[in-house]
């Protein structure tokens, strides 16, 4: 499949207005990462409701009772990818919200994009009359940044293998498709009119220092999917920011790695009275 679709943007390189079109309708098809057995038995176990975002009913799936966690996971994602967090925090003595964002799990409407993201996590904390911390998986972080500096409270907050930039993430997959750097810049330019915001504006780094929450990153060196360097960016561009390198976990099994998610529960539980 990728071979066609970088076939296709050699073709198109000479027209780049069209490749970009092209490119910025691919890069909004998420792609659909399976529901394993375990993930599933724990959405079942979950209280299920829509809440509506922007006009979007969200899916969304919560656990026990407490001060709120919300669980946020990254592109063609989807809910369950988080629940191996879900019974410790509960056991710990919290509420665990997650959701599934647009176009994503049991979401079936709305238009995906960080903001989007965003949009649905503020929906969800606003339901939830507020948050105590928020954990969220690679470009989930990004959408949890945004929404932290756009007023969204949260006393902790930990990154797993997070995105620092739309501008990386775009360059990523032009790299993936093959995609004319005259073509990139142009759906950069088409997603800034579309989404009406400067890239600029959802880059974590640049936004960091006006952070107050406690952030931990968790970031494995050997990720294919987001740097590492990413991660470490972040933590330290973050006022209270602090990494912990992970080996040979990649950018998915680090959600379901014991000593993470041990790392995880105790650093949320930390902040509690």
């Amino acid at each position: 499949m990728h071979r066609a679709i970088q076939a296709t943007f050699r073709t198109l390189t000479p027209v780049p207005s069209l490749a970009s079109m092209l490119a910025a309708r691919l890069w909004m098809i998420p792609p659909r990462a399976p529901i394993r057995p375990e993930q599933e038995a724990w959405l079942a176990k979950a209280e299920r409701r829509d809440v509506d975002a922007g006009g979007t009913k969200v899916a969304t799936y919560a656990w026990g009772r407490g001060p709120a966690v919300l669980l946020m996971h990254g592109w063609g994602g989807h809910a369950g990818q988080l629940t191996g967090f879900v019974p410790g925090l509960v056991e710990a003595g919290h509420r665990v919200v997650a959701y599934d964002g647009p176009r994503h799990g049991a979401t079936q409407g709305g238009t995906p994009s960080l903001l989007s993201f965003s949009e649905s996590a503020q929906a969800v904390a606003g339901r939830e009359g507020g948050l105590s911390a928020v954990i969220a998986h690679s470009m989930g972080a990004s959408a949890a940044a945004f929404s932290m500096s756009r007023g969204l409270e949260a006393d902790r907050a930990v990154f797993l293998a997070p995105a620092a930039t739309m501008s990386g993430a775009a360059e990523r997959f032009a790299k993936m498709v093959r995609l004319d750097p005259r073509a990139l810049e142009q759906m950069r330019r088409r997603f800034e009119r579309e989404l009406n915001i400067p890239w600029e504006e959802l880059d974590v780094v640049r936004s960091a220092h006006q952070m107050r929450s406690a952030l931990l990153v968790i970031h494995d060196e050997s990720d294919r999917d987001v740097p590492f360097s990413d991660g470490d960016a972040i933590a330290r561009a973050w006022p209270t920011g602090s990494l912990v390198t992970t080996t040979g976990l990649g950018h998915h099994r680090l959600l379901r790695d014991a000593d993470v998610v041990r790392r995880t529960i105790d650093f949320v539980s930390a902040g509690r009275p």
